[in-house]
């Protein structure tokens, strides 16, 4: 598997619009090119501070990096809150912090047989991932929803790589209309050999596309009123739907004042309030910072962005594409007395919390006007 993922990356490179399967060669002349994920031979530039840097003790395979700076360049230039962050938060507060540490980074999936969270593990796997096993396995019942996430599996790389956390929407669970809707657009993989498949899944990944046509309004509008996270997934397919910034990696900003100096890094609340006063909309779904039951992980998120999208209808609309999220992780109960200066990742809180994330999946249905 390794090599054939390999193989698959080496033939879907930045000059790659889309892969020249059978089965895209008979759907191509219905593609419509949208402007919330273009097809581009061109990588758009990444800011300096959003790249990720290993040092050379680190033992991971040489894609790794550029694969994930290629998926974070179109999702930055189809982010402009991202730059408002950038721009008035993190580059006039933290003046000498030359890159953010990206705590993780999030995919939404279809749950239908060849795609969902199995089609990102394989290609995550080569990339020197290993998946994560909750006990329980991470689940959103009301939203329909599964989850799974990923790590670096070398150690000393799991503190600077992004974990990437993966969600599949369960189709079978949806109306049968909805249901219809999304095996048009998704259906071909059950048939399609597993390499085809990896070919049209790591070219979306690359380029923030969806390995499907353009949907059409009318379809959109359908999942839309069932559920939001089917109608983004329907748009943007593959593409980064956010980035964490690890707020426990940077150090305390100057404007906390002297009752944070002592603090091992940035506190969440005056970062919200940052962002706040920089005129960004928060997420206030269970607050602005959505709290774990251990209160040792801090979350927050400013609502997605609204971008045009071209529908294969020929109709164009503002629709939610993609958001930023921020994400503190406090020391283990066993680490408190550490001074700050030696905290490092592995003494932090790991993991998830499906009830932070259940209100963070509401950053996109904010934006998009709807409640499912």
């Amino acid at each position: 598997m390794r090599c054939a993922a390999t193989q698959a990356m080496a033939r879907t490179s930045a000059q790659l619009h889309v892969a020249s399967c059978s089965h895209w060669r008979a759907r191509r002349a219905c593609v419509t090119v949208s402007a919330a994920a273009p097809h581009t031979a061109r990588v758009p530039a990444l800011p300096r501070e959003l790249h990720i840097t290993l040092p050379q003790e680190c033992r991971v395979p040489a894609t790794t990096v550029p694969v994930l700076h290629q998926v974070l360049a179109h999702y930055a230039a189809r982010t402009p809150r991202l730059g408002v962050v950038l721009d008035k938060v993190t580059r006039p507060g933290w003046p000498g912090v030359e890159a953010l540490g990206h705590d993780h980074f999030a995919f939404r999936t279809f749950g239908v047989p060849g795609l969902g969270i199995a089609s990102l593990e394989r290609v995550l796997l080569p990339l020197g991932y290993s998946r994560v096993h909750d006990d329980p396995p991470l689940a959103f019942p009301a939203k329909k929803l599964a989850a799974a996430w990923f790590s670096a599996t070398d150690p000393a790389a799991r503190a600077l790589l992004p974990r990437v956390f993966v969600s599949e929407i369960q189709v079978e669970k949806l109306s049968p209309r909805a249901q219809d809707i999304i095996r048009r657009a998704a259906g071909w993989a059950a048939a399609a050999p597993a390499e085809e498949v990896l070919v049209q899944v790591t070219s979306a990944l690359l380029t923030g596309t969806a390995p499907w046509p353009a949907p059409r309004l009318a379809d959109y509008e359908l999942l839309m009123a069932e559920s939001e996270y089917a109608a983004w997934v329907l748009a943007h397919g593959y593409s980064l739907n956010h980035t964490a910034l690890a707020l426990h990696r940077l150090p305390p900003a100057a404007s906390a004042g002297a009752a944070s100096a002592s603090a091992a890094s940035a506190d969440i609340r005056h970062f919200n309030a940052q962002l706040q006063a920089a005129g960004l909309d928060l997420n206030p779904e269970g607050g602005l910072v959505k709290v774990s039951p251990d209160a040792l992980l801090l979350q927050s998120a400013v609502v997605a962005d609204r971008l045009p999208f071209d529908f294969g209808c020929g109709a164009r609309r503002d629709i939610a594409a993609a958001y930023v999220e921020f994400v503190q992780r406090l020391r283990l109960p066993q680490y408190a007395g550490l001074p700050a200066d030696q905290v490092r990742e592995e003494h932090l809180r790991e993991g998830f919390e499906v009830g932070n994330a259940d209100r963070i999946f509401e950053s996109t249905t904010l934006a998009a006007g709807a409640k499912t």
